[in-house]
């Protein structure tokens, strides 16, 4: 795991499947090597570095507490960032099923991006990350903000940003798995969203109540194509 996190062997998942505790460790490493990605490709914020020292500060006593936790030997700015995914990594294990998952997520990374951002990723760097899902948008359904691979519950998905109406509008493509089930519709008092299933894969839109789901249904539904 700490050599290659996204591309455990087989006996790495057996492993997994057969002890909860190495399953969440896998998916805290993978959510480390996530974050630490994600955090050098964005410009860090003005009093970014005393935040996360004090942060990691008041983490490091829960750290201590983990019998099971492994002390790893990284350096000091990977180790802020570990800090600031504990309480991330803790939710993974508190739905099961893709609707509720779903909308964790997107709380957790509300104020990560912006509707009105210049940013702009093109459909062929979409459709490079969607190979890896045997999948691949004929056109883009909207202007895509952001496009990166994610951990949906341990799981490497596609997490993608689109500019919406008044408030992004984000779609996850996520492997099918049993441990988490689909959810057709789902919704809380702030956003609301629904799944498409396709044979291998789920695709899931998340949006506030000014969105149409039904018209990014269909946008999907008549964009995208899959190898299998």
């Amino acid at each position: 795991m700490y050599a290659d996190p996204n591309n455990p062997d087989a006996d790495t998942i057996a492993a997994q499947q057969q002890d909860p505790s190495k399953k969440q460790f896998a998916q805290e490493i993978c959510q480390l090597d996530e974050k630490i990605m994600r955090a050098l490709q964005v410009p860090v914020p003005e009093g970014l570095a005393e935040k996360l020292i004090l942060r990691q500060t008041l983490a490091s006593h829960q750290v201590q507490k983990r019998k099971t936790r492994v002390h790893l030997a990284l350096a000091a700015s990977v180790a802020i960032v570990g800090g600031l995914m504990l309480n991330f990594m803790q939710f993974s294990s508190a739905y099961n099923n893709l609707g509720d998952y779903a909308l964790a997520h997107v709380y957790h990374e509300q104020g990560s991006f912006a509707n009105n951002a210049t940013s702009l990723v093109t459909l062929a760097s979409l459709n490079q990350k969607m190979a890896t899902f045997d999948g691949n948008f004929s056109q883009a359904l909207g202007k895509l903000l952001f496009a990166d691979y994610c951990r949906f519950d341990g799981m490497k998905s596609l997490h993608l940003v689109y500019q919406g109406k008044t408030s992004p509008v984000t779609v996850f493509i996520v492997p099918k798995n049993e441990q988490l089930s689909f959810s057709p519709d789902f919704n809380d008092k702030k956003l609301f969203g629904s799944s498409l299933e396709f044979t291998h894969s789920n695709i899931i839109v998340v949006a506030d109540k000014n969105e149409s789901l039904e018209l990014w249904q269909q946008k999907i539904s008549e964009t995208v194509s899959w190898l299998i």
